[in-house]
This record gives C-alpha cells, structure tokens and sequence, in this order.
C-alpha cells in the first residue's frame, strides 16, 4: 500500500487535471486522485478539453509528472474506440454570445421588418452566423488511437501518429509531419490552438514572481513538489501541446504505422458561410 502523499500507478494529481481546463489551484487540490475514477473516459466516448495560451517553444515530452503528459487527457494515448477533443472556452463563449445576438435580431426582424432591405439583413446575419461557426466553434484537434485530426475553418487534416515527427508551439500548435528522418518536414498550424506572444509573456512573468515574491504566491505554493509548481506556472495551451506531444511519441514507441496526410474541405463551414451569402447576392440583385 502505497504511503500517503505517494501516487500508485494510474494516479494523476488532481491539481494537474485542473490545470487543463484552465482552473488550476495550486493552493488546493495538492492530494493525488485516481485517474480511473470520474476521469477516465469510457470506450467509444468523446472527451473535451478546454483551457488557455502559453509558451513558444518545443512541446517536450513529460510535461505531467512522471512524463505522463497533461493528466486531463488522461496521461497516455487515447485507447481503441475513445478520442480525446481539445479546444479553447473563447471562441465556444464567443460563439454562443453570437447567437444569442443574431436570435434576438432576427426575431425583431420577424415581427418588425416587412421589407426587402429587412429580408437582406436578416439573410446577412446568418452569413455572419456562418463565418462565426466556421471561425470560432467548429475549430478543435481531436486525437484518438491512430492518430490526430486538426479541424480548421475551412481544411480539414487527418495525421497518422506514424507520421507525426513533432508537436511544436508558436503562435498557435504546429504538427510536424515527416515520414523519415531525411524526408522534408510538412508543418500544420492548428487554429483551435493559438498561443498569442502576449499570454505567453504574462504566464512568464507571473511565474517570475512567484519565485521572488512569497507574498504573491498562491497558499501552498511552497509545499508543492518541483514538477507542480512548475506545471501551475504554465499556461493551458502547453499543457495540451504537451499531452499531444507525449501521445504521439508513445504511439512512435508502439511501432504506430505510417502513411499519409488526408486532406479534406469542411464542407459544413463553406455551407454555412457560402449558402447565404450567395442569397444575399442574389436579393440584392434583383432588388
């Protein structure tokens, strides 16, 4: 049995499951939790993680104590018939703010507006309600046993772990994709992902302080081990990089086959954006 305050295996510490879904408190949650418990994903089941920006530099594997990668996603690669989704609150919150806006104007429109020019603007708002879709809430990378898929505005790519040499981060999560070591390196930027240089530069600085300042430290800061305090010193977007990163290097280990980049159009965004702008532009044609 283990001692107290040690982890078995399949433990993650609750604090770092937390730190993913941008709500890390290092004051709290310093006791170790099992993984298999309410956060584990069953099989064929979908789960989504949510958080924030971070640093510019290569996503190293082990950013979770014991080199297990980001706990949130589980520590190790998704297992068969499970995928795991990460994303960023901002554009979700940004997308359902617009919809609230865009119903409650078309609603004026529908008891109000009577007209042509109410007709175009009414048409116009789903076209924006398209662009916002395709901008801000269809956007994600999913990850499961094969591989990963980055869904972007309007390119989709689906990358085989085999392939997948590297997980860098910039301004957004790039996947370097190479299918040997002499091969030439294909980038692709994730748009779900972002890391802005200002939200890497303010996770920077608040670490700096915490080391200097006691009196701006979170309580129980000090009594954290190395590994957790440098975790809550990261911001969210790293420590999805991260686990992406530790996932693809332990399917690279597994001898996780190769092959090539599938390319495809989301067609469900260029719908959305492209159905009613070219209504508008046929109202206002005949108008």
């Amino acid at each position: 049995m283990p001692a107290a305050g040690q982890r078995t295996p399949g433990q993650i510490p609750v604090w770092y499951r937390a730190a993913v879904r941008g709500s890390a408190r290092p004051d709290r949650d310093l006791e170790w939790a099992n993984a298999g418990g309410a956060e584990a994903v069953p099989p064929g089941e979908s789960r989504e993680f949510t958080g924030v920006s971070t640093q510019q530099e290569p996503a190293r594997p082990g950013g979770g104590p014991d080199g297990g990668g980001t706990a949130a996603a589980g520590g190790g690669p998704a297992g068969p018939g499970t995928s795991k989704v990460f994303r960023l609150p901002g554009p979700v919150v940004l997308w359902w703010a617009w919809v609230v806006f865009a119903v409650v104007n078309l609603a004026d429109l529908a008891i109000q507006g009577h007209d042509r020019t109410s007709a175009q603007i009414a048409i116009g708002l789903l076209a924006i309600t398209g662009l916002v879709y395709a901008c801000a809430l269809r956007p994600r990378v999913i990850t499961d046993a094969d591989g990963i898929a980055l869904l972007n505005p309007i390119r989709d790519f689906r990358v085989p772990w085999g392939l997948v040499s590297d997980i860098y981060l910039g301004e957004s999560v790039q996947v370097h994709c190479s299918p040997g070591a002499a091969a030439k390196v294909k980038v692709l930027h994730s748009w779900a992902l972002y890391a802005p240089r200002r939200s890497r530069l303010r996770a920077e600085v608040r670490g700096s302080r915490w080391e200097r300042n006691l009196a701006s430290r979170p309580s129980g800061y000090g009594r954290m081990p190395a590994e957790a305090r440098e975790a809550a010193k990261q911001t969210t977007v790293e420590l999805m990089a991260r686990e992406i990163k530790n996932m693809a290097s332990q399917a690279r280990e597994r001898g996780a086959a190769g092959g090539a980049v599938v390319r495809s159009w989301a067609w469900s965004s260029l719908a959305a954006v492209g159905v009613p702008a070219v209504v508008l532009a046929v109202v206002i044609a005949i108008g």
